[in-house]
């Protein structure tokens, strides 16, 4: 394959070669709580290019805002460009939403450090699966 050719991916979208997908969930939309995704050591840094949601269990009283970051060693999350995510209110099971995140320094999670996907809590209830879309850095 060359550098322009896609390749079926898991979310049922044609993404560029090189791109892989890792799924975390279900995450409750109701309060906000955040969800830390460590990269493996081993596997070197990756950019993060996309954050998709599906809903699992409805959404309620209002909109989910998710906000996507990443976390470097004992620094604070820095939120990436692109960030937040937004479940539409009263989203159905099912429904999709995501977030394209730029390409620049925010996307770029080393290993060991961790990805953070922080609901704001607003939504009164509701569950969602998370498809985080990345590739391998150079």
């Amino acid at each position: 394959m060359s550098s322009g050719d896609k390749r079926i991916g898991t979310s049922g979208d044609s993404m560029p070669f090189g791109t892989e997908v890792m799924c975390v969930g279900n995450l409750l939309q109701a309060v906000a709580t955040p969800f830390n995704i460590y990269v493996p050591v081993g596997m070197g840094a990756i950019r993060v290019k996309k954050v998709r949601s599906f809903v699992t269990v409805a959404l309620t009283t209002a909109k989910s805002d998710v906000a996507v970051a990443s976390q470097h060693a004992s620094d604070s999350a820095v939120a990436m460009t692109g960030s937040p995510l937004v479940i539409a209110h009263e989203a159905a099971v099912g429904d999709e939403d995501s977030c394209t995140v730029v390409d620049d320094a925010k996307a770029r999670v080393p290993e060991g450090d961790k990805i953070v996907l922080t609901p704001d809590g607003a939504a009164g209830a509701g569950e969602a699966l998370f498809f985080i879309e990345y590739e391998r850095c150079q």
